[in-house]
């Protein structure tokens, strides 16, 4: 049995790892990986900040455990320090600072469906791990850090690395969670009800875009990326993930960091307007 947290426990830098209601975070959750389809901060004992369409944005607590009809469940990660021990205020003010000033950016739904094919590589698709390992330090150099919209994970990840404090990032171990039953009148739905636009068809790539790598780009990125492993990934059993890319942060890292440990759950309401 899940054992619950009073809320009152709940200090500056606390991280919150949600699962909502829905065919959005049904899918986050599946292409993640995880049981989790979103993430925030603790900023003080009664809030959080989160990343959120059309901006991130400072939410009271109370209103958030107040939605019972939206999530399904919230739960509380403490983060501590790279040899264990807890932070003192000073870190965990610092934590809240760095998510403060992520503070009205905005979230990028637009790609969302590209940030989801990395996560399915990464994630799902080999199950080799000395593979998904390889093929995470691959997308790490390919996915640009842009600080100019944020995702939830990419938030909480900012945070703590603002106060130098940036949780391990490890190559978890699959879940093979069931693709889940989407409705795809009720998904097309709540993503514009979250973009607040009609569907448009996409417009061709900009001549000045990305090019695509070419075969003999990808095998030189393997070998550069061979060459700076001084140990080989299976005499470590899995070594962590080296400077990884914010924008590249999912739940389920933050989830089996071994720099976050878990409190429990949360105790949800619904209320009568829902």
């Amino acid at each position: 049995m899940t054992p619950f947290v009073d809320p009152a426990a709940l200090r500056p830098g606390d991280v919150l790892l949600m699962r909502g209601i829905g065919p959005v975070s049904d899918l986050i959750a599946w292409f993640g990986d995880s049981s989790y389809s979103h993430a925030a901060v603790m900023v003080d004992g009664t809030s959080f900040v989160e990343a959120a369409a059309p901006v991130s944005r400072r939410v009271r607590l109370a209103d958030r455990l107040a939605q019972g009809a939206y999530y399904d469940f919230i739960d509380v990660l403490r983060p501590t320090r790279g040899n264990g021990e807890p932070l003192d205020d000073a870190a965990r003010a610092a934590i809240a600072d760095g998510a403060n000033a992520c503070l009205d950016v905005p979230y990028p739904l637009d790609a969302l469906w590209q940030m989801a094919v990395f996560a399915t590589l990464r994630n799902r698709v080999p199950a080799d791990a000395g593979v998904r390992w390889l093929l995470r330090e691959l997308i790490e150099h390919l996915i640009a850090d842009d600080p100019s919209h944020m995702v939830c994970s990419e938030l909480v990840y900012r945070a703590c690395l603002a106060a130098d404090l940036p949780p391990a990032l490890i190559v978890s171990a699959q879940l093979d969670l069931p693709f889940p039953k989407i409705d795809v009148a009720e998904l097309i739905r709540e993503w514009r009800e979250a973009s607040g636009k009609q569907h448009t068809a996409p417009t061709a790539a900009s001549p000045d875009g990305p090019m695509l790598a070419s075969e003999d780009a990808l095998r030189e990125s393997f070998a550069r990326l061979r060459a700076t492993r001084t140990i080989a990934p299976a005499a470590l059993g899995m070594p962590p993930v080296l400077r990884p890319s914010p924008r590249d942060v999912m739940p389920v890292d933050l989830e089996t960091s071994p720099q976050l440990r878990r409190l429990g759950r949360l105790p949800l309401t619904v209320t009568a307007s829902g």
